[in-house]
């Protein structure tokens, strides 16, 4: 198709159908129009080899009816072009299929599940508070100390408490396989009750894991609020 800056042209092509809009559509709608048909014929984004073809014509067509005064314009060579040839047939060129608009259910099924995924991300952000401030509570309550592995077989270790105390108590569970740690295992004891033991261990693994689920939660929960919110608009417009 001829370029449809064309004066010449514009009697041959109806640039309405195109764009899959009509006649007294109004610029919002025809800017619409062109973006979703943009996107579809778009060389970079298809691979179809008439797409470089179809892309020129969507722009060409909005050339035309993206500027008011020459929309007018093209208006008015059509009307003069029924006058002259009441009858002739004009050359249409078949709109590309549209993409089926959203329902305002599936809008505000959006709405809701971004709403939800927000409340999820609030939700991990405090277990994983939670968990980091209890950690960092017998950590500072239970007395560090390095025990002695008696036997792998009971899991029994031993260690001495800062009053010389020698305490004997099962080993408190490892994560992976005990028996690869050596002779000796780090241990924290309650001063309290010196056979309540805990791990010696570092949670920051743990903690940085839980974080970064919360933060992907609480950015995504957001952005599905505000894209269902931005769809519902556009649904009750139409």
């Amino acid at each position: 198709m001829a370029s449809g800056t064309r004066v010449r042209d514009w009697a041959k092509v109806d640039f309405y159908a195109l764009l899959g809009v009509a006649p007294n559509a109004n610029a919002e709608a025809v800017t619409r129009a062109f973006r979703e048909q943009a996107k579809q014929a778009h060389p970079d984004i298809t691979q179809d080899p008439a797409a470089a073809g179809r892309f020129g014509d969507i722009t060409a067509a909005y050339e035309v009816l993206g500027d008011p005064k020459t929309r007018r314009q093209y208006d008015r060579v059509r009307a003069e072009q029924d006058l002259r040839t009441p009858g002739a047939p004009r050359v249409v060129v078949p709109p590309a299929a549209r993409r089926k608009p959203w329902s305002r259910r599936r809008c505000i099924t959006v709405v809701v599940a971004g709403v939800l995924v927000t409340l999820l991300g609030f939700g991990a952000a405090f277990l994983t508070w939670s968990m980091h401030a209890h950690d960092a509570r017998l950590r500072a309550r239970f007395t560090p100390v390095t025990a002695t592995r008696l036997d792998t077989g009971s899991q029994t270790i031993s260690f001495l408490t800062r009053s010389g105390r020698r305490i004997f108590t099962r080993e408190p569970q490892q994560h992976g396989d005990p028996s690869s740690l050596g002779p000796t295992v780090k241990v924290r004891y309650d001063p309290a009750d010196p056979e309540h033991v805990i791990v010696d261990d570092s949670n920051l693994g743990r903690d940085i894991t839980f974080s970064i689920v919360a933060l992907k939660l609480l950015f995504g929960g957001p952005f599905f609020v505000v894209f269902g919110a931005r769809r519902l608009r556009r649904a009750v417009r139409v």
